[in-house]
């Protein structure tokens, strides 16, 4: 048994470079972008403006530093520094963050295909929303969460190639992100 913080390579180690690192440099720049838009017109609305910051602004600033620490996580699985870090844990992090932006966009995939095939009626509003608007929200969310989501799990597929850390940890960072996301829904509903 390895006692270092990665495990003993394996085979697929000679994926690296370029091929390894795209997933988690695609990660960073675009939820990058995400956090420095959101994050200046929060400063401007609410440090630099006068709006008071209530419970949504609360909610945005705490969503917005939560998209922050997910490019560190991500960061972390590509850079040197991240070698400092046990493997698995690491790992569950990828898939933690990968569960908890995929479920939503993922879900809301299933109950529109639901309301299309007449399985389920909801009223027009939000989730139910077959207008325009409820399509460009649903674009929206794949944009904001799916394609980030769709990332994580190839930078974690990735790491753990590198690495060769177990299988538990990312059914341990699945469900975490699962239950933390459900624990953020809890809070903010």
């Amino acid at each position: 048994m390895t006692t270092s913080a990665h495990p003993t390579p394996t085979r697929h180690t000679a994926r690296s470079g370029f091929t390894a690192r795209w997933p988690a440099g695609a990660i960073t720049v675009l939820i990058g972008a995400f956090v420095a838009v959101v994050g200046a017109l929060w400063v401007t609305d609410h440090v630099l403006g006068s709006e008071p910051v209530d419970a949504t602004g609360w909610v945005i600033l705490a969503a917005t530093l939560l998209r922050l620490a997910t490019i560190g996580v991500a960061l972390a699985s590509i850079q040197h520094w991240g070698r400092q870090l046990p493997a698995g844990p690491l790992l569950a992090a990828l898939w933690g963050c990968a569960a908890a932006q995929l479920i939503y966009p993922v879900a809301e995939t299933m109950v529109k295909a639901l309301i299309l095939l007449g399985a389920v009626e909801l009223p027009p509003v939000g989730i139910g929303n077959m207008t325009s608007t409820g399509w460009f929200n649903f674009a929206a969310a794949w944009l904001v969460f799916g394609v980030p989501g769709a990332l994580f799990v190839a930078a974690a597929r990735s790491y753990q190639n590198r690495t060769g850390a177990r299988w538990c940890w990312a059914v341990a960072g699945t469900t975490g992100g699962g239950l933390a996301l459900l624990t953020i829904g809890l809070i903010i509903g």
